[in-house]
């Protein structure tokens, strides 16, 4: 499963160290929100397992589907713990820069995706980062202004996207279905078997059984219940399922996406620019967004790409070799930060880092000159958004 970190609580966290000669002059951040409860979609599917289990005897006394509708989207204990915890870990990975940083709106931005568990993962951050430097209360909190980013919720302001990708299921249902028909039918129906289920199971439960499991883990941390009933490969290939998923809907499944990021990496070299150029004071810029941003984004910069496409004919050693998943690469509370250093009279670098790992993006060194950066980037840089996500 795997779908939080397991470090995200350690303040054991080492300064970075800086290029020689070089100073950390800007910091971007683009944050996953915290660990969450399932949304409606899974909610309804969870419902659907209890109704297929009910006359079975291995589940008789497990408890009916524990999350209620009126509570989805809700962070969890842990989902708001730990945007804190990397608002303290980014005060001691990057020391240095923040001692030299003073709180005003100018100068540090937060902005969020428009859903409310995403607002409450940037304060959850920002209380972590500046806990103690305000005037408010008995822990001398410090009241920050947040904004609404829509381009960090690029999809939905693209109706090219919208009518081409989105709505368009063509794109991955020829892959879904031929994978349930090859891979997920076989395990509904050994399921069917052994615990006499009546109907038979639905095979396109499968994938909302691994969902099943992996919140009972993070709410409960119980594998006991709806784990069990499935072998470590039958997690994965209900989970490949979603995979697949977000592969042809935000990832490299559709051309549409290596470009659907264009404005968000616009926006972020105009700001690089602006401060370069002695335009802008803003030195921090921290977004709060979906997974799905994430898959946007780093897809737009050509990173994070799979050595197989996510097809239905992958075999489970290719899958379980997939290193950029969202279970892997994008859980809960994950984190993208862009580096941007300087020095006098010489060209500034970039460094991406994802979840505090380096990141080479193609044609770049770790450190990227930022002049190579934008010729890499070319015309996705300064992109006719609205051309580019006009329908028809």
């Amino acid at each position: 499963m795997n779908h939080f970190s397991k470090d995200a609580f350690s303040l054991d966290v080492k300064p970075i160290d800086c290029p020689d000669n070089y100073t950390l002059k800007q910091l971007f951040l683009l944050s996953r929100h915290g660990s969450r409860l399932p949304n409606l979609d899974q909610i309804a599917g969870f419902d659907k397992i209890d109704k297929a289990f009910a006359n079975v005897s291995v589940s008789k006394d497990w408890p009916k589907n524990p999350f209620p509708p009126e509570k989805n989207f809700r962070l969890t204990t842990r989902g708001k713990l730990e945007p804190y915890y990397n608002g303290l870990q980014s005060l001691r990975r990057y020391e240095k820069f923040w001692k030299t940083v003073e709180y005003d709106a100018d100068v540090v931005k937060f902005q969020t995706a428009n859903a409310f568990w995403i607002g409450q993962s940037t304060m959850s951050f920002a209380e972590g980062l500046l806990d103690g430097t305000g005037p408010i209360g008995t822990c001398k909190n410090e009241p920050v202004f947040m904004c609404h980013d829509y381009l960090l919720e690029m999809w939905s302001a693209c109706p090219r996207w919208n009518q081409t990708v989105g709505s368009n299921f063509a794109l991955y249902t020829e892959q879904t279905y031929s994978y349930g028909n090859k891979t997920l039918a076989p395990i509904a129906e050994r399921l069917t078997k052994k615990y006499n289920i009546n109907p038979p199971l639905d095979p396109k439960l499968v994938p909302y059984l691994y969902y099943y499991c992996d919140f009972y883990v993070l709410q409960f941390n119980r594998t006991d219940t709806w784990c069990g009933l499935l072998s470590d490969d039958d997690l994965i290939f209900g989970r490949y399922y979603w995979n697949m998923r977000s592969y042809y809907q935000y990832s490299y499944g559709n051309p549409l996406n290596e470009q659907l990021g264009c404005a968000f990496v616009t926006q972020f070299v105009n700001s690089v620019e602006d401060y370069l150029n002695g335009k802008s004071r803003m030195v921090a810029d921290l977004k709060f967004a979906h997974g799905f941003t994430d898959y946007v984004v780093l897809t737009t910069l050509g990173v994070f790409k799979n050595e197989y496409p996510l097809t239905a004919d992958l075999t489970l050693e290719q899958m379980k070799s997939l290193k950029y998943i969202e279970q892997k690469a994008f859980y809960w509370s994950s984190t993208i930060y862009f580096e941007i250093y300087t020095s006098p009279g010489k060209d500034a670098l970039l460094r991406l880092v994802v979840n505090f790992d380096p990141y080479i993006i193609p044609g770049c060194d770790e450190y990227c000159e930022w002049s190579k950066f934008k010729n890499i980037l070319g015309s996705k840089i300064n992109c006719d958004f609205e051309k580019l996500c006009a329908y028809p």
